[in-house]
């Protein structure tokens, strides 16, 4: 009984000193592992966005449609659009008498500060009765052409125009003509309204004066809706009798 106690007790004290012993195994490599763990590394901030490349936008080419839109009176400098119209050069307006004086400086405005307005032709209408009918047979109605102009509205609602226009005539022949024109409307400023007026020109044509140019003036009307208008003049005959006869011309005009 006694040597089995005494087993026991060795086999007892045996085993508690290989448990100590591994615990003791066990916990040392821990405490190194956590020695040599690396410690946390910074988040690297992100890289700075790179730069936005450089506008390439330019000035549009000149005599381009873009050009005569932005820019419309091609015989002034663009950077002097701006300019006060007290310090341009102009006829002296103030010393005309009251109508013609307003003409003078709407057609000043127009001229330095207008904006761009196209123009679309159109058609001729030769007014029966002035003409025989073999003649009207013979006639052109079909007046295609365009043309270009700047035009400015004033305080009052009156639009100013500076215009060239080119079109097919009668005889199918190019017909030219540049010069201005003023319209006034009613209402004065709507969205919808009427207008009465006149142009001034100078024209060519082979058929007048040997195709020289020759100064001409005409009344207009029109209807105006927003931007968009269609314009109507009445050109009598000149020269008396049948077959020089009346004409009534229809053109369009978009103002920018």
């Amino acid at each position: 009984m006694l040597k089995t106690m005494t087993r026991c007790g060795l086999a007892a004290a045996c085993l508690m000193g290989a448990t100590a012993t591994l615990a003791q195994t066990d916990a040392a490599p821990r405490s190194v592992v956590l020695a040599q763990a690396p410690a946390a590394q910074p988040v690297p901030e992100p890289a700075p966005a790179a730069p936005a490349p450089a506008s390439d936008w330019k000035l549009p080419d000149p005599i381009t449609v873009e050009w005569l839109a932005s820019h419309p009176n091609p015989f002034i400098a663009p950077g002097s659009v701006n300019t006060p119209l007290e310090q341009r050069a102009w006829l002296n307006c103030e010393a005309m008498w009251q109508w013609a004086g307003r003409q003078c400086q709407g057609l000043k405005a127009a001229w330095f500060q207008g904006r761009a307005t196209w123009f679309f032709s159109g058609y001729a209408w030769h007014i029966p009765g002035t003409w025989t009918e073999e003649r009207l047979a013979e006639l052109n109605s079909q007046a295609w052409g365009g043309g270009y102009g700047f035009a400015r509205t004033d305080e009052h609602g009156d639009n100013y125009i500076w215009f060239s226009l080119f079109f097919k005539d009668s005889h199918s022949n190019l017909q030219s003509q540049v010069g201005w024109a003023w319209l006034t409307y009613w209402p004065a400023v709507a969205d919808v309204s009427v207008g009465l007026g006149y142009a001034a020109f100078i024209l060519q044509r082979p058929d007048i004066a040997n195709g020289w140019p020759v100064p001409a003036a005409l009344p207009i009307a029109s209807v105006k809706v927003y931007q968009a208008e269609l314009l109507a003049t009445y050109i009598p005959k000149l020269n008396g009798g049948i077959n020089h006869g009346d004409v009534m011309y229809f053109f369009a005009r978009y103002q920018f």
